[in-house]
């Protein structure tokens, strides 16, 4: 039985056995003795020591797992042993060409970046030109109007940055081992150095002065000329809104407001025109509502397009402003006066019993009618039809259908209409017109899955409720058609189409190859 050790590298916690521990306390020994003369040896150790934590969260099933001898060792065939990476730069310039190369990541490449070092990391990406795809930047910005910023934006923020050493390598395409990390450390290092090593100290105090100057002021002229490019940019942007709304708005206004007036077309289906004005009214109102916010979003692109365009009068403004509010005002009272006409509902109740033989079967199922559709699913959404003799009617199939246990030996038929006014007695009223059947065809009883009512009620949610009750004990079959329309908790599709017996508002399957559990019914 092996000791289990905890360790820590690159802030990543490690469990692993004695065994492999001195093994990989061998190996990070003889790397740091062969980096003994290197001046950048801490920072190779920390990118050694990052890239060994990555092999090993890579290889573990779950976070607590005990890093093993043969991890240990996998990550020793990947990394390379010490010995065998010693840097000729001359004979690694010579290779190069030579060595395979991994699929590279994506990351953003910050070493060579303008803005957030997308462009850059596409390039090692894709091996396209950093310069092509910079230049692609800038086009596509001003031909998908805005819309290649947003996405440049998104990237910045999904792609993540190459920080370390082996997420460059990674990016690069190179692999991530002893010999490449050391190579990108000393690299970096160098660079680093020759930048410090060239600096002229006294030259650059007896310019710091100036030079602080000269930098705040071109960095003033640079935000100026971005803020008028921003600004011009956001004129365009609007203006092309803004025309395209009020052109819209305008084919709408004319369109509708037409038709409205000549009467030539049937508004009755539309959900926009509900507030129970004269449908020219409503197509002003809307438009107005609408146009004037666009108009003044349009006056404010050309003021950022052209800085000496004349502001509009005082007189417009009031004018504009005042018709506005005056449109929301008259909006929204048609709006709470359509709100009050159905603030009361009600219901109009009828009751009839069914005489069924008592040996007979009850079969239950809905019955469409094909003269307004050939659709048995149930729906909330209402439209206008004709009837039989030709006269208008409003459709809805917004029946719901239950059931309960019947105090008797009848078969009873709950019909609950329900209507919305008002005041109670017009609710009433409205509720007593709404038109709903239902037949009995021997021992089936069908039930209408939709109801007629005036086309006046459209838009008031009106539905019908329907409560088969049952007596006790009765086989009952209940057709697949109900599916939609009932309201069974815990009823599946396969629980219909079978022999069924009800008792006190619970279901018994009689055919046990379709169901063996009672099925409980809403109370």
């Amino acid at each position: 039985m092996n000791k289990t050790i905890n360790i820590n590298l690159a802030n990543v916690f490690f469990h692993i056995d004695e065994d492999a521990f001195r093994q990989l306390d061998q190996y990070l020994k003889a790397i740091e003795s062969y980096l003994a003369n290197e001046e950048s040896r801490d920072e190779i150790l920390q990118d050694i020591e990052a890239r060994i934590a990555e092999l090993f969260t890579e290889s573990q099933a779950h976070k607590d797992q005990v890093i093993t001898m043969k991890q240990v060792q996998d990550m020793i065939k990947i990394m390379g042993e010490p010995e065998a990476y010693k840097i000729d730069d001359d004979e690694d310039t010579a290779t190069s060409a030579s060595r395979p190369r991994r699929s590279r990541k994506l990351y953003r490449d910050l070493d060579h970046n303008y803005l957030g070092g997308v462009s850059s990391g596409l390039h090692h990406y894709l091996g396209l030109n950093t310069l092509l795809i910079r230049f692609i930047w800038i086009i596509s910005a001003f031909f998908s109007f805005g819309a290649t910023v947003a996405i440049y934006i998104i990237l910045w923020i999904a792609i993540p940055a190459a920080k370390t050493t082996s997420q460059k390598l990674d990016m690069q395409g190179e692999p991530v081992n002893l010999t490449n990390i050391e190579k990108k450390v000393k690299e970096s290092y160098s660079k680093f150095a020759d930048r410090v090593g060239d600096i002229d100290y006294d030259k650059y105090g007896q310019q710091t002065k100036s030079g602080v100057n000269q930098f705040f002021e071109g960095l003033g002229e640079v935000l100026k000329a971005i803020g008028l490019f921003i600004s011009k940019f956001l004129g365009i942007i609007l203006l092309i809104i803004s025309s395209l709304a009020l052109v819209g708005l305008v084919i709408f206004f004319f369109s509708f407001g037409t038709l409205s007036i000549f009467e030539l077309g049937d508004f009755n289906q539309m959900e926009f025109f509900s507030l129970g004005a004269p449908y020219w009214t409503q197509v002003a109102l809307f438009f107005l509502v609408a146009a004037i916010p666009f108009f003044y979003l349009m006056v404010l692109s050309l003021k950022l397009l052209f800085r000496n365009l004349k502001s509009l009068g005082k007189i417009t403004h009031i004018t504009l402003v005042g018709i506005w509010i005056l449109c929301i005002i008259i909006i929204s009272t048609l709006a709470i006066k359509r709100e009050m006409e159905v603030s009361v509902d009600t219901e109009f109740v009828e009751v009839n019993s069914l005489v069924f033989q008592e040996n007979d079967t009850v079969r239950i199922r809905m019955n469409t009618n094909l003269l307004y559709t050939d659709d048995f699913n149930k729906s909330r959404s209402q439209k206008i039809v004709k009837d039989e003799d030709d006269n208008s009617r409003l459709f809805s199939t917004n029946v719901n259908v239950n059931f309960r246990t019947s105090n008797d030996d009848e078969l009873k038929v709950r019909v609950t209409k329900k209507g919305f006014g008002s005041t109670e007695s017009i609710a009433r009223e409205e509720a007593a017109l709404v038109d709903y059947d239902y037949t009995e065809d021997g021992s089936t009883l069908k039930l209408d899955n939709y109801f007629l009512t005036t086309p006046e009620f459209k838009e008031q949610n009106v539905r019908v409720d329907v409560t088969v009750y049952i007596p006790e004990d009765r086989i009952v079959y209940l057709d697949k058609s109900l599916m939609r329309f009932s309201r069974i908790r815990n009823f599946k599709s396969s629980d219909y189409n079978t022999y069924l017996g009800y008792t006190d508002n619970v279901w018994k399957p009689l055919d046990n190859k379709t169901k063996t559990d009672s099925i409980s019914t809403n109370n």
